[in-house]
């Protein structure tokens, strides 16, 4: 049919309103045929200058006032009419031939269920953001696009004795599954896992990644930076929620929902993946430890602390899986849960943070190290 779009782009913003005019002007200047993608804005606000360029477009507008992403991501997928989803973060944005990229994938491999560029960084104003490029996703193979299968990446994986998540972390695609404006993937790979996404707090990048991952088809992965990723004081990701808590309740209350919605997120996903001695769970877990850390905050639910049962299962995750202590997560679950009463204090909440910048710069200095091709 002429009129059946075949990209649906999902565009969701919450209380900001900033950014959300120059997303929406990115998907304007796109080099695909308007009568090949459509857009679905969800939102929870009105703003004229966003709604203008919504209105004058044509693009379906959606109130959605759920603080679950998943929700609203949903809210979008049910107006949507395209056989490939793709996303957009109000505070990112598309280079032009973005759209385009994705059409040609996808109409090329008829097996294909996912598709991933790069990124390149920004600031809050837009400008290239030099000491925050180690963030954006590439791969560790030879080559700039590669083609994997799901179903024998999970034969490799078993063969191997790992998670096929940990196999393309660490092995293919260095930060796969990252930033939500990235990702693209098959309806159907998306509508399987619908249950689980009504339940997602955050994380819509890596929960898609890892329903692709637990599916039998392709997935595409390109560093071609095809999206440019907004680093600034107001954006909420697992990238940088731990390294702004600061002295104020407010700055406490913050990290404290990041490690939450981690925690939650990243057990929704290893419900996918039907396996959790992986990254995901090793985070999972350190979430929680860090929770568990921000003891001012009142006593946790049982469902929320880390036992000992829980540790133990990491450790033997960890001896399993190819990832160090710290790239695993697992390093500070164990020194949260053997100091958090220590990091109670005004004292440990000094140490704490200085621990988090130090873990950080380690952290992201081996995770984002070129492996060898296999």
């Amino acid at each position: 049919m002429t009129d059946q779009p075949y990209i649906s782009v999902i565009v969701t913003a919450y209380n900001r309103r900033r950014y959300l005019p120059f997303a929406l002007r990115s998907l304007e200047a796109q080099t695909l045929s308007r009568d090949k993608f459509e857009v679905i804005v969800v939102k929870n606000f009105e703003d004229k200058e966003s709604d203008d360029i919504i209105s004058r477009n044509g693009w379906k507008d959606v109130y959605n006032d759920d603080l679950y992403h998943g929700r609203m991501i949903l809210a979008g997928l049910e107006e949507s009419r395209g056989e490939v989803i793709t996303f957009l973060d109000d505070d990112d944005m598309y280079v032009n031939n973005r759209l385009e990229a994705i059409y040609r994938a996808f109409t090329s491999y008829s097996g294909l269920v996912y598709f991933e560029n790069s990124q390149a960084i920004i600031d809050s104003e837009g400008r290239p953001a030099i000491s925050s490029q180690h963030l954006s996703s590439k791969n560790l193979v030879n080559g700039d696009d590669v083609v994997v299968s799901a179903r024998s990446l999970r034969t490799i994986a078993e063969g191997a004795r790992v998670s096929t998540a940990d196999l393309v972390l660490k092995y293919i695609r260095a930060r796969a599954g990252f930033n939500n404006s990235s990702i693209a993937v098959r309806r159907e790979t998306l509508e399987a896992v619908s249950g689980l996404l009504r339940r997602l707090p955050g994380s819509i990048d890596t929960f898609t990644f890892s329903s692709a991952l637990a599916s039998d088809g392709l997935l595409y992965f390109t560093d071609r930076r095809l999206t440019l990723y907004r680093v600034h004081g107001a954006s909420f990701s697992s990238a940088n929620f731990s390294v702004q808590l600061g002295n104020s309740r407010a700055a406490e209350l913050r990290a404290a929902l990041g490690y939450l919605n981690i925690a939650v997120a990243y057990r929704l996903v290893t419900e996918v993946l039907g396996d959790d001695c992986n990254y995901y769970g090793l985070h999972s877990l350190s979430a929680r430890a860090g929770l568990q850390m921000l003891l001012r905050l009142g006593p946790l639910p049982p469902c929320l602390r880390v036992s000992l049962r829980d540790l133990a299962r990491a450790l033997r995750c960890y001896l399993r899986g190819p990832w160090s202590l710290v790239e695993s997560g697992l390093l500070p679950a164990l020194v949260f849960y053997a100091l958090y009463p220590l990091f109670s204090s005004p004292l440990g909440g000094a140490l704490y943070r200085l621990g988090q910048s130090v873990y950080n710069r380690v952290y992201y200095s081996e995770y984002t190290k070129t492996r060898p091709s296999w």
